[in-house]
């Protein structure tokens, strides 16, 4: 008897494929759509989400604002944004929506590959309950969309059509095109199409096929480069190497730091920590059985591990990279067990690995109840921090703005543009980007310039010279050197404290100082 007959849900295989369909996509919503509505945001949505509004405006990224990414998040975002409307709360669904495709598609996988719902329904489970996956995928950020479109070039392939190289191309460059480092998965797939097809000649006509999708979906990328290569090398290649100053054994340390605390070495980052470490272990004893029987191997396997690599390649290393990785490793993880518990035919063994499924599925509260009220994740801090960090926080302070800023000058200055998304206002040109100050320090001047960033020069001058009547002193300023420093030169220069809305303080000109 399988696990899952063991289980009582035996039966589910003859259930109508729509109602499974449907029931998954009920759970799945159940958790993606509170989180997305609830979720204390990230520092890099603001930008994420301020850019696409911009491209939605006609603007082009790199050229006409900094933008340390590749182009098509905020493509794909602002499209959505321009149909609906320019919310939050919209662009928050469409990620939850991304979610929800991504559960469906680890499922048909899983179920294929195991020949069992069951399994497909675990592994969506697990999926819908992981930490790293609801902490991070209903967010405005490059990872739901780049895994989402990655896993479909992982699918793809499972299809009978001569075109499915072909497809599989171009998913993966719409992946790259939103994260550039996937391209450490490409390995992976050549791997399997040397393994797959029967002969040289069918190779050379899938290797080609794949590589005419892949160039389709990175045109706009060659056309950006085309207008300005040195701006655009330094979006998506040089302002990363410039990102730190860690020293040699200072950046060892820290590339290991917080991916060790993802297997509670030293530290733990909530229930994430122990949820990961089940799945690793699970991982790591499917690819020594590998070895130990040569066998060679998955695909699903060789993505995760190169995956996996792939998240320590920025600098900071952060745990939240690692969601990329999850499908993937869930959906091996979940292949290798079933196969495990088939072959060995003990209820013991059954009964063992059903109470780690829920055991990792019940501690997940605890990450959501980090993720919406407590504040202890990356750009929080703690608790008390927490309040400004939440949507309503943020969209009243966009309502704020609106209310100070006059028609005839709409622009505001604020350290952290997420306060713009929904406003008539527009942020102070060189803002759009969080992280553009502490990059300009780190080039030239005419770099500042010819990249659009904003020095601390460039932005006191614009304070002493009343340039903007409005100043939003709130989220980021925390992070930002001499932070103080900044707040004295905007009282001094005459702006005066009009509303504070939780940590969030709105400074205006007095009429006598307007322009």
């Amino acid at each position: 008897m399988s696990a899952p007959a063991s289980l009582g849900v035996g039966r589910l295989d003859q259930v109508h494929p729509a109602i499974v369909y449907g029931l998954l996509v009920i759970m799945m919503a159940a958790v993606f759509v509170p989180i997305s509505l609830f979720r204390l945001v990230d520092g890099d949505e603001g930008t994420y989400l301020l850019v696409s509004r911009l491209v939605a405006d006609g603007q082009v990224p790199y050229h006409d604002y900094f933008y340390p990414q590749m182009f098509l998040l905020p493509y794909v975002y602002g499209g959505w944004l321009k149909l609906v409307g320019y919310s939050w709360y919209a662009a928050r669904a469409l990620s939850a929506c991304f979610s929800i495709a991504l559960g469906l598609l680890l499922y048909r996988q899983v179920a294929r590959l195991t020949d069992s719902r069951a399994w497909g329904v675990l592994a969506a489970v697990l999926f819908t309950f992981s930490g790293l996956a609801f902490g991070w995928y209903p967010l405005i950020k490059t990872f739901v969309l780049p895994t989402l479109l990655l896993f479909g070039a992982y699918a793809v392939l499972s299809v009978r059509s001569r075109w499915k190289w072909a497809v599989s191309g171009f998913l993966l460059g719409l992946s790259v095109a939103c994260r550039v480092y996937v391209l450490a998965v490409i390995p992976a797939f050549l791997l399997e199409m040397y393994l797959t097809e029967r002969d040289h000649r069918a190779r050379l006509w899938q290797l080609v096929r794949f590589t005419i999708g892949a160039v389709v979906a990175l045109i706009p990328a060659e056309l950006l480069f085309l207008i300005d290569p040195p701006t655009f090398i330094f979006n998506i290649v040089g302002a990363q190497l410039i990102r730190t100053d860690y020293q040699s054994v200072s950046w060892w340390t820290q590339k290991f730091k917080q991916p060790l605390s993802l297997v509670a070495i030293r530290s733990a980052e909530g229930a994430t920590s122990f949820q990961f470490l089940l799945l690793f272990l699970v991982n790591l004893a499917s690819w020594v059985s590998s070895a130990l029987t040569r066998e060679r191997l998955s695909l699903v396997s060789s993505i995760g591990i190169l995956l996996t690599l792939a998240s320590f390649v920025p600098t900071p290393v952060y745990s939240q990279y690692f969601c990329m990785p999850i499908p993937f490793l869930l959906v091996n993880g979940v292949v290798f067990l079933a196969t495990l518990i088939r072959e060995a035919n003990s209820p013991r063994l059954r009964h063992v690995f059903a109470s780690l499924a829920v055991l990792y599925i019940f501690v997940s509260p605890f990450d959501l109840y980090r993720f919406t009220i407590s504040g202890e994740i990356p750009g929080v801090v703690g608790k008390d921090d927490a309040v400004n960090w939440k949507l309503p926080t943020i969209r009243a302070v966009g309502r704020a703005i609106d209310r100070e800023v006059r028609a005839g000058r709409p622009v505001a200055i604020s350290l952290w543009p997420g306060y713009f998304v929904e406003t008539k206002a527009s942020i102070l040109p060189g803002l759009e980007n969080h992280f553009a100050m502490m990059f300009a320090s780190r080039v030239t001047p005419r770099e500042v310039v010819h990249f659009k960033l904003m020095s601390y020069p460039d932005l006191v001058w614009h304070v002493n010279s009343h340039t903007t009547d409005v100043v939003v002193v709130g989220n980021w300023m925390r992070w930002t050197p001499n932070s103080q420093w900044l707040r004295d030169q905007i009282i001094e220069s005459g702006y005066v404290m009009k509303e504070q809305i939780a940590g969030t303080e709105i400074y205006t000109l007095p009429a006598n100082g307007r322009r």
